[in-house]
């Protein structure tokens, strides 16, 4: 396994999703922009925000879209929370009347969907905070459902299983990975408890693997559909990983915001974890 830090100085990193073009996009929660990194050592980019840009998302033709949270946790700024979309270097609101947006993600249905923590509260403080929401949203209309109203206080991390019928969300506090059967019921199931763990972002392989940001452990643990730990994946003390992505040219790279870092880490293999 290579560890290599493509891009640093880049402040409190979160959001990594890989563009059409063959480079990655991230945000920055303290510099409130979104900046668009060439993994060949190509110009770094910045697009501004404002407030406190968390999760990203892309679309098939290359547009992007930003959980807004607001301007809280770290963030550069008030700003109005809700989900921001990226036309080139164009940005317009899409969503607005949400707490604190998080993470989002496009769903089987074609929709956007979104986690919101709905305010900043202690960490520090059992039972502190709202209980989360998860909205869905048409993104040629804007037309926003409220799917589950009483998720996990600090909802994080988001993505769909491999059949797409069931949600899967990071419940940060209580060091969980949650799946929903989204279309039948809001109760969900626990998949997997984290150990030292308190997940974040998450991405899900085609294998159908959940690879999940530890932020607390500094590290990136791989779960398999049925909530077994696959492997753990070890980064250096002090990292503080947010989010991760799956990305290069033949898809078979991963890549890690390092948020106390300031950086964006590049992931390679040699076999010694799942295909990604």
């Amino acid at each position: 396994m290579l560890i290599d830090v493509i891009a640093d100085g880049l402040g409190f990193t979160e959001g990594p999703v890989w563009l059409p073009d063959n480079r990655i996009a991230l945000t920055s929660i303290s510099h409130g922009c979104v900046y668009i990194v060439d993994p060949d050592e190509g110009p770094l980019e910045r697009i501004d925000t404002g407030g406190g840009p968390n999760g990203l998302a892309c679309d098939t033709d290359g547009t992007l879209y930003v959980a807004q949270n607001g301007g809280v946790w770290g963030a550069s700024g008030p700003a109005e929370p809700g989900v921001q979309v990226i036309t080139g270097t164009q940005v317009d609101y899409l969503v607005e009347g949400l707490g604190a947006p998080n993470d989002l993600t496009f769903g089987p249905d074609g929709r956007l969907w979104i986690t919101d923590t709905r305010s900043e509260f202690d960490i520090g403080t059992p039972g502190a905070g709202l209980p989360g929401h998860v909205y869905a949203t048409d993104v040629a209309s804007g037309e926003t459902q409220l799917v589950i109203e009483d998720g996990p206080v600090f909802i994080n991390g988001l993505g769909f299983d491999r059949d797409g019928s069931r949600l899967l969300v990071t419940a940060t506090l209580s060091s969980q990975l949650l799946s929903y059967d989204y279309r039948r019921s809001a109760e969900p199931e626990i998949l997997h408890t984290f150990d030292a763990g308190w997940p974040d972002g998450m991405a899900v392989s085609s294998e159908g693997h959940y690879w999940v940001a530890l932020t607390a452990a500094d590290r990136i643990d791989v779960i398999d559909t049925w909530g077994r730990l696959v492997v753990e994946i070890p980064l250096a003390g002090g990292s503080l990983p947010t989010n991760v992505c799956i990305g290069g040219r033949r898809h078979d790279e991963l890549f890690v915001t390092a948020a106390h870092a300031e950086s964006l880490l590049r992931i390679r293999f040699d076999g010694d974890a799942p295909p990604l």
